[in-house]
């Protein structure tokens, strides 16, 4: 019988599932994220996800790792963020849900961070000691580890509001309430407004697209749609900027890039590049822009090292 871990990873679309043996992903699964249900609910659905994925072999569970979109105090494991994705998280106490449901304990953190661990210890920031990962996407999230610790502060935020800087004092009101945030000017669930509002969406072929996403933008972008072309130039700009400051802050050897977007890699990396050599006071010279090397699986990896450093911080072995 195998001991194993089971993370989860909240994600913009999906929920994902992973069985981890001696830090090798040996199953996995993936459920809707529904993540306007209320947490209860998708708890629910985990829970059921969980125990399928266990019967499918000889397995003895011994840990289970949240990686969550929100402000996780990782001590405790409780979120302590009230956001618009799955509402009522903040009230659950998923240390009692993992006792109750599973007989296990469980380690909670941000989804950000928890990819940056996973990426440090299992992906592109191996050997490093200073990192910055960004995610885009759905959002925007960020994580920083600094002199071999990932960063978490005294309120839990530290490294990972990244997506929730000020990048337009004259902006919108971002759905965390701040103005002009990185997600709010760049983002997917920002992304059909800010096409509306432009004088050339009419005629456009984005006017066509029910929801409009990065894959279809830079698709038509390609294909020399006008609008298209102008909103991808905004997004990349913005995603510069927001490097810029990360690295600012943070002055890392690497910056991590992961989300569904960063497939087009090949367009966004050179571009950040060249920002950075305008306009940093570093140049791409000094720091690696790379992309993540776990993608899929980086949060639960991420979730699983920290489950390992708590459970032989309480002196039980993890094999």
């Amino acid at each position: 019988m195998k001991d194993i871990f089971i993370g989860v990873d909240f994600g913009g679309t999906r929920i994902k599932l992973g069985i981890v043996f001696q830090g090798q992903i040996i199953a996995d699964a993936n459920i809707e994220a529904a993540s306007e249900l209320s947490f209860e609910q998708r708890l629910a659905d985990i829970a059921l996800e969980m125990k399928h994925l266990l019967s499918q072999g000889a397995y003895r569970l011994i840990g289970i790792g949240f990686a969550f979109p929100g402000i996780v105090n990782f001590y405790t494991g409780r979120i302590l963020s009230k956001y618009v994705k799955y509402p009522g998280a903040e009230n659950v106490d998923l240390q009692a849900w993992a006792k109750v449901n599973f007989g296990v304990p469980i380690a909670v953190e941000n989804d950000a961070r928890a990819a940056l661990i996973g990426e440090w210890k299992h992906g592109a920031g191996m050997m490093s000691t200073d990192l910055v990962l960004v995610t885009l996407g759905t959002g925007v999230g960020t994580g920083a580890l600094v002199n071999g610790a990932p960063l978490r502060g005294k309120n839990f935020i530290g490294g990972n509001l990244g997506g929730h800087s000020t990048i337009n004092f004259e902006g919108s009101i971002c759905n965390c309430g701040n103005v002009g945030c990185v997600e709010s000017e760049s983002s997917t669930w920002a992304l059909t407004q800010i096409a509306k509002a432009s004088a050339e969406f009419a005629s456009s072929k984005l006017a066509e697209l029910q929801i409009i996403d990065f894959k279809n933008l830079f698709e038509l972008a390609a294909q020399g749609d006008a609008l298209a072309i102008t909103l991808q130039e905004r997004c990349l700009k913005v995603w510069s900027l927001c490097v810029i400051n990360l690295i600012h802050a943070y002055d890392p050897q690497k910056v991590i890039f992961g989300g569904g977007i960063i497939k087009s890699s090949h367009i966004i990396l050179p571009y950040i590049k060249e920002m950075l050599d305008k306009h940093s006071w570093i140049g791409s010279g000094d720091v690696d822009l790379v992309v993540a090397a776990r993608p899929e699986h980086a949060g639960i990896l991420g979730v699983y090292e920290l489950l390992k450093q708590k459970i032989t911080d309480n002196a039980i072995e993890l094999r």
